[in-house]
């Protein structure tokens, strides 16, 4: 009796293991390529724009090289369209019409940007369509396979493969996120400002130590212990409470101190710093340290007009 039940457990765990085809094998598409094969999803094929590209994918993911895609994705229950955006929706086109899709395939895109109606045209061929976007930065395989651990993923498309969703998220040890496919573009936006402008706004400070002469490894060796700080608090507190400085003790003449010298040095940075002390100004608002009087004195500051100090 022992023996029946193991062999139907291990008969059904068979049966739910999908085969996968990747069409555009860049850093995304191998790192998650990588990992679902190394749990035992069978890799029928990938599809590169270079024959270079190909041969490494194809010796990476341990599965043949097709010169169209349609040819990958015949025999794949899961199609992966890890091209560049501005290529998946005339990708899944293609497909579409030279037979790549069938009834019942879930086919499903990694772009943080766009949703899953660019799969619209995979969809009329009977497909199940999903966007399924890890929140996470993959610079090259290494780096990429050990962030999957923990990180989110966003998804939204047809209901009906979301069971499977959970199943590839669950076997990436990562943890899913449901967003409403209409809000999209304000997912992106979130996850553009909360990791490019964060590099951004890192490279403005090591800039202000840059015209004091301080190279910038050393500068960033320097910043480094305030900028984890930070997020750690972030993290621990939330942004209202983790907020300290100037703007949250309402110390306009700092501020104002902070605005001459970098006309002066950096006046290319002016506008920046003002925008962000308007919103760091509302958020110590909402934190409680800031009244609304000492507010509307900022505002007026950062906003361009005069004020004498205190």
């Amino acid at each position: 009796m022992l023996l029946t039940v193991d062999f139907r457990l291990l008969t059904e765990g068979l049966a739910m293991v999908k085969k996968i085809a990747i069409i555009g094998a860049g850093n995304v598409g191998k790192v998650l390529g990588y990992a679902l094969m190394k749990k035992g999803y069978p890799i029928t094929g990938v599809v590169c724009r270079t024959d270079d590209s190909g041969k490494k994918a194809a010796h990476l993911l341990q599965c043949p090289v097709y010169p169209q895609p349609e040819l990958a994705s015949r025999e794949a229950e899961i199609v992966f369209l890890t091209t560049p955006d501005r290529l998946i929706e005339d990708v899944c086109k293609l497909m579409a019409v030279r037979g790549g899709f069938r009834k019942g395939q879930v086919v499903l895109h990694t772009s943080g940007a766009h949703s899953s109606n660019i799969l619209s045209s995979a969809r009329r061929e009977g497909a199940y369509v999903l966007s399924f976007h890890p929140l996470q930065s993959f610079p090259a395989l290494e780096e990429g396979l050990s962030c999957l651990p923990g990180t989110f993923f966003a998804v939204e498309g047809d209901e009906e493969s979301f069971p499977l969703a959970q199943d590839l998220v669950d076997t990436l040890q990562g943890k899913l996120l449901f967003i409403p496919t209409e809000m999209k573009e304000l997912y992106h936006a979130a996850a553009c400002i909360a990791s490019n402008y964060l590099v951004s706004l890192t490279d403005i400070a090591l800039q202000c130590f840059s015209v004091m002469d301080i190279p910038a490894e050393k500068a960033f060796e320097a910043l480094s212990p305030l900028i984890f700080g930070t997020l750690h608090n972030i993290r621990e507190i939330g942004p209202e409470k983790a907020l300290t400085g100037p703007i949250a003790r309402g110390d306009i003449p700092t501020i104002q101190a902070h605005l001459a010298k970098m006309k002066i040095l950096l006046p290319e940075l002016v506008s920046i710093y003002k925008q962000m002390g308007l919103y760091t100004a509302g958020l110590a608002v909402r934190k409680g340290t800031l009244e609304r009087a000492e507010e509307d004195e900022l505002k007026t500051l950062l906003q361009g007009g005069n004020h004498s100090g205190r």
